[in-house]
């Protein structure tokens, strides 16, 4: 494996990506259209604990996240 590369999990599926990579570019790379809701804020994500994580959660070797649609109009607006 290339020095330039960490491996990483979304949505229970391995992934590589760049070191220095964001969440937001994993979903965009993995998922196009995931990437497009999920930084349209109509998606959300959560990393291995469960807690929530934004576009901008820079990555690390090993990393767990799941990312996932919202019924909602928009992710945080409290008049959707």
């Amino acid at each position: 494996m290339s020095s330039n590369f960490i491996p990483v999990f979304l949505n229970g599926h391995p992934a590589r990506v760049a070191s220095g990579s964001t969440l937001g570019q994993l979903v965009t790379q993995e998922d196009p259209e995931l990437g497009a809701s999920f930084a349209a804020g109509l998606a959300a994500a959560t990393d291995a604990r469960g807690l929530p994580a934004d576009k901008e959660t820079p990555l690390s070797a090993g990393a767990i996240f799941r990312v996932f649609r919202s019924a909602r109009t928009a992710i945080g607006r409290d008049d959707a």
